[in-house]
């Protein structure tokens, strides 16, 4: 359901088109009142879109508008009052995405992994696919662990596993996003060397 409320904020064309997708998932009051739009008291144009994406009650996704541009989107994934996800968008045409189609207007998404508030996963998209991750898995506060994306399916991942500040440990994938080998530089000179398997 959360994935529903950030696919209705980044699709907006127009807030009726919004209003009207929510309203397939629940009676017209219930959408009313988990959707408020704000607007400028000057000019008129839409701020801030909030939603309550599983009907507690509470906010849980928040969108930043420039009108119906949509300038980021916080969630709180967890329910903890904390916000968990930061999606950041690029200017572009207000065109909804085609449905089931990516939403090219997302350039970068931050993730708080471990619900503290603390970004550490970060997300790059290229036209809507997902391109690269780069992410802290052990909370050190470095990145350890980066993936690399073909036309939106994984086709490498290097990892610092000795905690030196750079790969030592390298999956490389086939088109299919199965994994082909995995290749280690124990040495830290850069170059890589596949696993007896």
């Amino acid at each position: 359901m959360r994935t529903l409320s950030i696919r209705l904020l980044v699709s907006v064309g127009a807030l009726s088109v919004m209003t009207a997708a929510c309203r397939q998932y629940a009676s017209p009051p219930d959408a009313a009142e988990r959707l408020r739009p704000q607007y400028d008291k000057t000019s008129g144009r839409l701020t801030r879109l909030e939603y309550d994406s599983d009907g507690d009650h509470k906010i849980d996704t928040w969108g930043y508008m420039d009108g119906m541009r949509v300038i980021r989107v916080e969630v709180d994934e967890d329910g903890d009052g904390k916000v968990d996800r930061w999606e950041y968008h690029r200017d572009a045409p207000s065109t909804p995405p085609t449905a089931g189609g990516p939403d090219k207007t997302v350039e970068r998404i931050e993730r708080a992994t471990r619900h503290d508030g603390k970004v550490s996963r970060w997300e790059y998209f290229d036209d809507g696919l997902l391109a690269r991750v780069e992410e802290d898995t052990d909370g050190d506060g470095k990145v350890d662990k980066w993936e690399t994306y073909t036309g939106g399916t994984i086709s490498m991942m290097t990892l610092d596993t000795a905690h030196h500040g750079k790969p030592d440990r390298r999956l490389i994938y086939r088109p299919n996003g199965t994994l082909d080998r995995i290749e280690s530089d124990p040495t830290g000179s850069g170059q890589f060397q596949p696993l007896a398997p």
